[in-house]
This record gives C-alpha cells, sequence and structure tokens, in this order.
C-alpha cells in the first residue's frame, strides 16, 4: 500500500521493515508496518483528506501540487505584469494564492519557481 508522510523521514518498524518518506510522495510499504505508519501521522493515499476552501480542493501529493504552480507560473510570465512579481523575480505569493485558490509556502514555491526556470525555455 502507497502512504504519503507530512515530512521527509525514515521510519524503522519494531518488525526489523525500514522505510524512507519524502514529503507529499506517495510511497510503498509492507502492511506490516501500517499501524506504526498512521500512528505517526502518515496516512494510506486512499485515506488522505481532500481539504476544499470555497470549492477548490487543495492538492496533497507533491507532483499534483506542482503542477498547479507550473500551470500558475506559465500564466503569469505570458500575461508579463511587473506587479506579480518580487523585486528579485519571484511570484508574488499574493498573486499565486489567488490564481491556485490555496496558500503556498515560501519554502515550496521557491523550489518550484527553481526547478520551473531550469526545466522550462519560457523564463
Amino acid at each position: 500500500m502507497n502512504y504519503i508522510s507530512h515530512r521527509n523521514v525514515t521510519v524503522s518498524s519494531v518488525s526489523g521493515r525500514s522505510q524512507h518518506f519524502i514529503k507529499g510522495e506517495p510511497t510503498w510499504a509492507p502492511p506490516q508496518m501500517h499501524a506504526e505508519l498512521v500512528a505517526m501521522g502518515i496516512l494510506p493515499v486512499e485515506e488522505i483528506p481532500e481539504v476544499e476552501v470555497d470549492g477548490v480542493r487543495e492538492p496533497m501529493v507533491a507532483a499534483e501540487r506542482e503542477a498547479a504552480l507550473y500551470a500558475v507560473f506559465t500564466k503569469m510570465i505570458t500575461r508579463n505584469k511587473r506587479e506579480e512579481f518580487t523585486g528579485v523575480g519571484l511570484p508574488h505569493m499574493a498573486v499565486l494564492a489567488k490564481e491556485l485558490g490555496w496558500s503556498v509556502a515560501a519554502k515550496e514555491r521557491d523550489a518550484t519557481w527553481h526547478k520551473f526556470q531550469q526545466e522550462t525555455e519560457v523564463v
């Protein structure tokens, strides 16, 4: 079964198994670890609660979040409005929140923006 962790962590089970989890990425773990993983807040993918605010669902899986951010970055670059970017060229947090419908941490924005710039020819 695949599980998703809210942080990077390696879990060593009393059954002798060990599994490394990366924040937001589905990771397989043996069934013997289920009770210990759930006790640590690492949930099966099927049980991840969907958070909706004003009808907009905030993705919990890293790949979905990244895809949503990439789409907004592309829109912002296409519009090319100076006020949508900071003085150092990063997308403004308020613009991202408005476009996405959910908040993004500055650390997540920075990492995803850097990756976006490396992978795209748009920038």
